[in-house]
C-alpha cells in the first residue's frame, strides 16, 4: 500500500501550481531558466510568483504565525524548486537565514523578523565571510565598536554574499573584540531601511559560472550606525550562533542535490530512450544501461541519507554540529558523481547550448556544483568531521531504543515540535544513525520472508548488513588506532576516514528507511533489491560499471522509467510531478490555505 506522508503534501502542491517544466509557457519552464541564465538576469519574476503563492510562509515557526513545523516539508519544497531552477532555489533560500533570529534573537526582534516576512516576504542575506579570509570566520576584520551613545559602529566589507544588493534585511556577523578568543564576534540582523544611504554601499556583482542569474555581491560599511537591538544574542555569541545556522543550512543543501539530480537523470532518461545507436537504443546499450540504475541508486541513497537528516533536526538536534555536515557532503558527492556520469553517456552534447536537453543539463552540471562549495565547503565540513572522528568513534554500544529509531526512521511518525535552543557546536560524540546499526541488524534478523520481499533478497540483505557492520567496526578500529592530532591540522589519512564515515551513514541511512517504511511505500520498496545494492555500495558515491548485477541493473532501470513514465520523482517516495505540459494553475492558486 503506498500513502504520501503529509509533510510532502505542501511540495506536491508546489509542484501542481508551477506545472511541467519541460512546457516552455510556463514561468517555472527550463526554457525560461536558460533564457535568464544566457543574460545572467535575477530571476525576478520567479520570486515574484513564489510570494503570491504564499512560499515564504515556510521561513517562520507557526508560533510566530508561519507555516514552518516539519523539516521534511522544507527539504521537499527545496527539491521542487531546485529541480526546474538552482538560481531560483538558491536566489529564494537566503530568506533561511531568518532561522538565526528563531536561534538567537528576543522575542521582540523574532516578532519585528516575523512579520517583514509574513507581511513584505522580506529577504535576509547573510553578511559572513571576506574576501581574505574565506571559511575562516574568526580571522575576519569588519568590527562593530560601541560609541559613546551606545550604537554600534560598523567598519568593513562582507564578499561575497547570496543577494547582498537585492536583500532588504542583513544578517551581519562582526568582531566586537580585538582579541584573538572564540567570543570576540557578534552577530546583528537589520533591515537596510534604517541605515544611513552615506554609511554603507554594495560591491559590483560578480559574474559567476554556475548561477549566473543570482545576485552574488558584496557588503560595505562606512562607521554604519547600528541600533543595539540589532544585535541578537549575547555579545561575542556571534561565532556560536553562525555555526549553529549552519546546521540547518547544511541539512537544507540536501534538497538542491537532490533537486538538480532528479532533472539531470530525468533528461538523460528523455535522450536514451530516443536515441539510437550500433542499431539499438542507447538505453539497451549495457554501460549506459548500468550507469543509469547506479545514477538512480545514488540518488535513493541521497534522498535517505537527506530524510534521515530533517528527520534528526527535530529529534536530535544536539548532534547537527557533525551530523549536518555529514549529510551535506555525502549527498552533494553523491549527486556530483551522478552528473560527471550522466555527462558520459551524453557525449559532446552535455556542452552544447541547444538541441538534446536544451543545454539544461549543462545549467544543472554547473549550478549543482556550487552545493559543495556552500555553508562551509564540504573540505571545511569533512576537516570538521575528521577532527571528531575519535569521538564518534569510540564504539558505543546501540543507541537504540526501538521509539526512539521509529521516531527517525518512520515517515508516519509524529514528531516534537522544533526546538531551537537545543543546537550545541558539538555533539559529543554522539552519531545515533551510527549507534543504531545493532539494532537495525537485529531487526532485519528477526523479519520472515513474505510476498513482496522473498528469502533469497533477505538472505542478500543480512550477509550485506552483516558486512557493513564488518566495515564500520574496521573504521572505528582505524580511527583508534591513528596517532593523536596533538593540535596539529588533520592529516590527508584522516580526511579519507571522515569521507568513508560519510558513505557508511549514508548506507546505514537506507537501511533504516527500508526497515521501517518497507509495509507502506508499494512493491518496488518492499521487495528490498535496491537496497540490497545500496549496501554492496556501502553509501559511497563513486561507482563502477559492473558492481551492480544484472537483476539489480534491470530492477533499478525497469522503476526509473516507470517513474519516468508515470511522472514521479526519483524517490522512493511516490511522488507525483505536474503532468506532461501541465500549465501553471491560476493566480488565485495558494501554496498553503492560511497564507
Amino acid at each position: 500500500m503506498k500513502r504520501i506522508p503529509t509533510q510532502y503534501q505542501p511540495a506536491i502542491r508546489l509542484e501542481q501550481l508551477l506545472g511541467d517544466p519541460e512546457r516552455g509557457e510556463n514561468l517555472f519552464s527550463f526554457r525560461q531558466a536558460l533564457e535568464w541564465d544566457e543574460q545572467e538576469q535575477f530571476p525576478e519574476p520567479a520570486m515574484a510568483r513564489l510570494h503570491e503563492l504564499g512560499l515564504h510562509h515556510i521561513f517562520v515557526p507557526r508560533s510566530l504565525g508561519g507555516q514552518f513545523e516539519a523539516s521534511e516539508t522544507f527539504i521537499a519544497l527545496g527539491r521542487t524548486l531546485a529541480r526546474r531552477d538552482m538560481t531560483v532555489a538558491v536566489a529564494y533560500s537566503t530568506m533561511l537565514w531568518a532561522m538565526l533570529g528563531w536561534m538567537g534573537a528576543d522575542p521582540g526582534q523574532q516578532r519585528q523578523l516575523a512579520d517583514a516576512i509574513l507581511q513584505g516576504g522580506e529577504f535576509p542575506c547573510l553578511a559572513y565571510s571576506e574576501e581574505a579570509h574565506g571559511a575562516d570566520l574568526i580571522g575576519n576584520e569588519t568590527t562593530a565598536r560601541l560609541d559613546a551613545r551606545g550604537d554600534y559602529r560598523v567598519a568593513g566589507e562582507k564578499w561575497p554574499i547570496n543577494r547582498a544588493t537585492r536583500s532588504e534585511w542583513v544578517v551581519l556577523l562582526a568582531r566586537t573584540e580585538a582579541t584573538a578568543r572564540l567570543r570576540n564576534h557578534s552577530l546583528f540582523i537589520f533591515p537596510k531601511a534604517g541605515l544611513a544611504a552615506s554609511e554603507y554601499e554594495t560591491r559590483p556583482r560578480a559574474r559567476t559560472h554556475g548561477l549566473r542569474g543570482c545576485d552574488i555581491s558584496g557588503l560595505r560599511f562606512h562607521d554604519c550606525r547600528l541600533p543595539p537591538d540589532a544585535q541578537i544574542g549575547r555579545a561575542g555569541e556571534g561565532l556560536e550562533l553562525a555555526l549553529k545556522g549552519f546546521q540547518i543550512t547544511r541539512t537544507f543543501c540536501t534538497s538542491l542535490s537532490l533537486g538538480v539530480g532528479d532533472s539531470a537523470l530525468r533528461l538523460v532518461s528523455d535522450f536514451v530512450r530516443g536515441r539510437r545507436l550500433y542499431g539499438r537504443r542507447v538505453a539497451e546499450l549495457p554501460h549506459a544501461r548500468d550507469t543509469l540504475a547506479n545514477a538512480y541508486l545514488s540518488l535513493l541513497l541521497g534522498e535517505c541519507a537527506a530524510v534521515a537528516a530533517a528527520r534528526g533536526l527535530q529529534l536530535f538536534p544536539a548532534q547537527f554540529s557533525t551530523w549536518s555536515a555529514i549529510a551535506k557532503v555525502q549527498v552533494s558527492r553523491l549527486t556530483d558523481q551522478v552528473l560527471h556520469q550522466l555527462g558520459g553517456i551524453l557525449g559532446a552534447r552535455s556542452y552544447l547550448r541547444e538541441g538534446a536537453t536544451g543545454g539544461m543539463f549543462q545549467k544543472f552540471l554547473r549550478d549543482g556544483a556550487i552545493v559543495a562549495v556552500f555553508d562551509g565547503s564540504n573540505i571545511v565540513c569533512l576537516d570538521q568531521l575528521a577532527t571528531a572522528l575519535p569521538h564518534l568513534c569510540r564504539g558505543r554500544p546501540g543507541a537504540g531504543e526501538p521509539l526512539a529509531l521509529a521516531a527517525l526512521f518512520d515517515l508516519q511518525h509524529p514528531l516534537p515540535p522544533w526546538d531551537f535552543g537545543a543546537f550545541t557546536l558539538r555533539g559529543r560524540g554522539q552519531d545515533v544513525v551510527f549507534q543504531s546499526l545493532s539494532h537495525l541488524a537485529a531487526k532485519l534478523a528477526g523479519l520472515f520472508a513474505d510476498r513482496d520481499c522473498d528469502a533469497e533478497v533477505l538472505a542478500t540483505l543480512r550477509e550485506r548488513t552483516a558486512a557493513l557492520q564488518r566495515a564500520v567496526a574496521q573504521l572505528q578500529a582505524e580511527v583508534r588506532n591513528l596517532p593523536p592530532a596533538r593540535g596539529a591540522r588533520n592529516s590527508a589519512v584522516r580526511f579519507g576516514l571522515a569521507e568513508r564515515y560519510c558513505a557508511l551513514h549514508a548506507a546505514i541511512c537506507a537501511l533504516g528507511f527500508w526497515l521501517f517504511n518497507r509495509d507502506q511505500l508499494g512493491v518496488f520498496v518492499a521487495r528490498g533489491e535496491w537496497l540490497a545494492a545500496a549496501l554492496a555500495r556501502q553509501g559511497e558515491a563513486t561507482f563502477r560499471c559492473g558492481t551492480l548485477s544484472e537483476l539489480e541493473t534491470a530492477g533499478l532501470c525497469e522503476r526509473m522509467f516507470e517513474q519516468t513514465k508515470e511522472r514521479q520523482m526519483y524517490s522512493l517516495i511516490p511522488w507525483q510531478l505536474a503532468a506532461s505540459g501541465q500549465g501553471e494553475a491560476s493566480d488565485d492558486g495558494k501554496l498553503f490555505p492560511a497564507a
